[in-house]
């Protein structure tokens, strides 16, 4: 019986076999008479190494893989088979007692490498893919697996190769298609993650490489479809079929946006029919898709057109015999569907004198079109408009007006009639034929005014109407031109208006415009008027219907007034509760300014001077959140001495860094000038206000910016020009430029709020109005000296006060503190890291928390853990007050503090209500936070 060739897994099992038995122990030889009883076991384990010898002499020669036995210690072979033999080329002669260098085997001697290394290490190696080069020079590419062996005391290689060249070349050939094809490739697990694409994929993606789109995209259906349900049946399609065919779907780019493709893909299953991945392609289809719907667009919009247009369309073929009407003929001819004129014949609704013209205009138009349709012609010859008569369903007569043109429709011609109803129009005319002869008595006792005026604009005729309008008679009226009468500023309007009509791009309109009674008034009227032509349609004259609307406009202006006076005060009020807001925000920011720099101001070695530098601008920009927060509560800030040369001094610093070299900005402060009452965030708001303009005016030319501190004392014999100031000592800020000017008719209204010269988008038109507000509230006043071309000078005035402007006190040391445990709750980390660090320095045991929940949670667990609560007011979750009651009901002896940069919901009076001890404003200075812990626990 022919015994099979074993498979590859086989023969490495048998060859390991080989080796359990080789290290056994067990020996070749006949058993001697003198062995013991025990040898029998002895004889059996040699006899089943005979039997593992012959089984592996079997598998090694009838193998079709290529197995080779070498010498470990030099290579040299000592056995090789069929399957070496034919996959190398070389007869088994040839090999017996050379090495794999001397037959130059190896195509790469790295190959080499990592087998001799592997075998040094491990003693065995697997799945080792080798190039090797035949004995026709021939490369190839085998799967190699090796083990060391000790066959009778001398190490011994089996190598066993598998030829996979020819799988190789598929894969490469299968990667080269996958990699350079036109069509997009795919591999895709069911769960919706890439295994693999091509690189026209990801182009068609708007990836830059395919491993970009693998990695970038995890959820095929939520990223790649557009439509994450169409995913859903693709996958129900590939489970139930196994395969899909031009499965077309929308998907979407790497920048968002979104095209058409068409997907062919197949399920590959492994051996139990459970599902491995999906492989397919994406064939891009936008271009048809977009080219579908611009088809089926226009397909729809004819028939939305056709269904709601207010004309009359009907549609009949060669015979006459109408295919198709629209709801507007329905409504036309009186029927109850569009069945009830569908088959019927057209001259039939056509009025019977109007018939044989009807007739004969149909016939010469599909005589026309079918000589134009056999020629291979585009387009064809309408029929002209004409006004006839058609007869309804219930014998009612219609005036139309109609016009058709003729069309193939699937080889044969149609015409496709459009029917306006100008019954209306046909009543009208006659109407106004039937009044001609009443026009006088109209005219003459109408309510409103009526004219007519000759093309060179006199008055021909005035009803008495129009004359008691005006204030004249109508004698005083003709022969007089119109624009005599009318005000100045609609002159051209009035114009444009007559030229319209006389060109014929309006044939009437009306025009509100105004009049100059008689007795210096203004009289606004609405005016309708046409133009009459001659029958060549010359123009001959205007007739004119004039309302008097002054009433109405006066009204109208009125209520104007009001409405933007309304809409002013709510753009106010928004923009103090924004203000309030952004103040709130704001201040958290402070706060950890100030406690991280006095906390470094504490620290040995600190840089005190830089550090009392950046308190002063914190400073600064604390007392800016309190005039935005003064502002939200339209209420004045408080106001104290302040050196008019410092602020000065400041805002040239910063001006100097933020303006063009080109402009020389100069100071000249008189040190002698004392100090005003204000307060300095508004002082440097006046100066940043005026300064800024003056850069506008000066542009992007070289100029001088001059800013002027001078003392003044206004007496009885100075004070011309100052009647809104009292007598005293004053101190006078000038801003001083070498810009263009302001021109002398406007210097009078540059304070007003809104008003602005500058382009739109540069300029508020409320930075003057800002000073002047600022000046009067300070008991000043504000002057302007301008040239134009040369420059302008602005000076304000603010009283001078006794007292010395308050001096920066230089900053206390760390004041005393406590040892008591305090929570501290704020929900901005930031604030809650400076604050346990403040309240540490000063002694206290401190818990914190960033969330009022959190803290009420710790609170329920220990209530009578904590001396003191000091919360944030404006917090999610909870504010600082609910929190407050909330702690208070589950221990009414614990004092609570609330910090608050801006609330509208917790003040002093509310906070002592609710029983909270003190509320501090943000941002929270050590001192005064050391302060009022320690009067509210001195209290308690």
């Amino acid at each position: 019986m022919k015994m099979a060739k074993p498979s590859y897994e086989e023969l490495e099992q048998r060859v390991r076999d080989l080796e359990r038995m080789a290290l056994s122990g067990g020996r070749r030889g006949p058993a001697t008479a003198e062995e013991s009883p025990g040898t029998s076991g002895l004889r059996e384990a040699e006899a089943k190494l005979r039997e593992s010898e012959e089984k592996f002499r079997l598998a090694f020669y009838t193998s079709p893989d290529s197995i080779n036995l070498n010498r470990a210690s030099d290579g040299m072979f000592i056995d090789v088979n069929q399957g070496f033999t034919a996959l190398m080329g070389y007869s088994r002669e040839e090999v017996i007692g050379r090495s794999s260098l001397d037959l130059n085997i190896w195509d790469d001697p790295t190959d080499r490498d990592r087998l001799v290394s592997g075998l040094t290490t491990t003693g065995y190696v697997e799945n080792l893919e080798a190039r090797f080069r035949r004995k026709n020079g021939q490369i190839g590419i085998g799967l190699m697996s090796a083990r060391l062996l000790q066959i009778e005391g001398e190490g011994v290689i089996l190598s066993v190769t598998r030829d996979i060249t020819e799988r190789k070349r598929t894969a490469e050939q299968y990667q080269a298609i996958f990699e350079n094809a036109v069509e997009g490739f795919f591999q895709s697990t069911p769960e919706g993650r890439f295994i693999r694409v091509n690189q026209a994929l990801a182009k068609m993606c708007g990836y830059a490489s395919p491993a970009e789109m693998v990695a970038d995209i995890k959820d095929i259906g939520g990223q790649h479809y557009v439509r994450k349900e169409d995913r859903e049946v693709f996958g129900r399609l590939m489970s139930a079929r196994g395969v899909v065919e031009n499965f077309e779907h929308e998907t979407r780019r790497k920048d968002g946006s979104s095209f058409w493709v068409s997907v062919s893909a197949r399920a590959v299953r492994d051996k139990g029919g459970r599902i491995l991945y999906y492989e397919g392609s994406h064939v891009d289809i936008d271009t048809r898709k977009k080219a579908e719907r611009l088809l089926a667009d226009a397909g729809e919009q004819y028939r939305s057109l056709f269904e709601t247009s207010t004309h009359a369309i009907l549609i009949r073929d060669r015979a006459g015999i109408i295919t198709m009407v629209n709801q507007a003929a329905v409504s036309l001819l009186a029927a109850a569907t569009a069945e009830d004129l569908i088959g019927r014949a057209y001259l039939d609704l056509v009025h019977p004198e109007d018939r044989p013209l009807s007739a004969e205009r149909a016939e010469g138009v599909f005589r026309i079109a079918f000589g134009q349709h056999s020629a291979g012609g585009g387009s064809h010859k309408g029929i002209p408009p004409r006004e006839h008569r058609m007869v309804t369903l219930k014998g009612d007569v219609v005036d139309v007006e109609s016009t058709g043109v003729a069309f193939p429709y699937k080889g044969e011609l149609f015409i496709q009639g459009i029917f306006r109803n100008i019954s209306d129009r046909k009543r009208t005319e006659e109407a106004l034929r039937d009044s001609e002869a009443r026009f006088r008595t109209a005219f003459e006792n109408a309510s409103v005014g009526i004219t007519l005026v000759g093309l060179d604009g006199i008055y021909l005729e005035v009803n008495p109407a129009m004359a008691r309008m005006t204030g004249y008679s109508p004698a005083g009226l003709i022969g007089k031109p119109v624009a005599h009468f009318t005000h100045p500023e609609d002159l051209g309007r009035r114009s444009e208006f007559v030229s319209d009509l006389i060109e014929g791009r309006i044939d009437s309109g009306e025009q509100e415009r105004r009049f100059i009674h008689r007795n210096g008034s203004v009289v606004w009227t609405l005016i309708w008027a046409s133009v009459q032509r001659d029958q060549k349609g010359r123009p001959m004259y205007f007739i004119s219907l004039v309302q008097d609307i002054t009433a109405r406009k006066t009204a109208d202006e009125d209520k104007r007034k009001l409405e933007s006076q309304l809409l002013q005060a709510q753009k106010m009020e928004a923009i103090g509760s924004l203000a309030g807001g952004i103040a709130h925000d704001f201040n958290n920011i402070l706060s950890a300014i100030i406690g991280f720099t006095e906390l470094s101001m504490l620290s040995e070695g600190a840089p005190v001077n830089y550090l009392r530098e950046a308190m002063k601008a914190a400073n600064r920009a604390k007392d800016l959140v309190k005039q935005i927060l003064s502002f939200s509560r339209q209420t004045d800030e408080q106001r104290m001495p302040v050196h008019v040369g410092m602020v000065v001094k400041e805002v040239a610093k910063f001006l100097r860094a933020s303006i063009p070299t080109t402009i020389d900005i100069r100071c000249a402060i008189d040190d002698g000038a004392g100090a005003v009452l204000a307060n300095s965030v508004e002082l440097h708001q006046i100066l940043m206000n005026l300064c800024t303009n003056a850069v506008h005016a000066i542009g992007e030319r070289a100029g001088m910016l001059e800013i002027e501190v001078q003392g003044m004392n206004l007496e009885p014999e100075n004070r011309d020009g100052f009647p809104d100031l009292d007598l005293g000592h004053y101190v006078r800020l000038s801003v001083k430029d070498t810009g263009q000017g302001i021109p002398s008719d406007i210097q009078e209204r540059i304070f007003d709020p809104y008003f602005t010269t500058k382009e739109k988008g540069v300029g508020t038109g409320l930075g003057l109005a800002v000073v002047h507000g600022i000046v009067k509230k300070s008991n000043g006043t504000i002057r302007v000296e301008s040239v134009t071309g040369k420059g302008s000078a602005f000076h304000v005035y603010l009283p001078q006060v006794d007292l010395s402007a308050s001096k920066q006190a230089d900053y206390p040391a760390m004041p005393s503190g406590g040892s008591e445990r305090i929570l501290f709750v704020d929900d901005e980390k930031m604030l809650v890291d400076v604050g346990e660090q403040i309240l540490r320095r000063l002694g206290y045991d401190v818990v914190s928390r960033t969330s009022p929940l959190e803290a009420l949670e710790l609170f329920k667990t220990r209530p009578k853990d904590f001396d003191l609560v000091i919360s944030d007011q404006t917090m999610p979750g909870l504010t600082g007050d609910a929190l407050a009651s909330e702690l208070m009901k589950l221990n009414p002896e614990i004092p609570v503090i609330i910090c608050t940069g801006y609330s509208q919901l917790i003040d002093q009076r509310r906070a002592r209500e609710k029983g909270i001890r003190a509320l501090v404003m943000k941002p929270i200075l050590i001192s005064e936070i050391a302060d009022a812990i320690r009067r509210v626990l001195k209290k308690q």
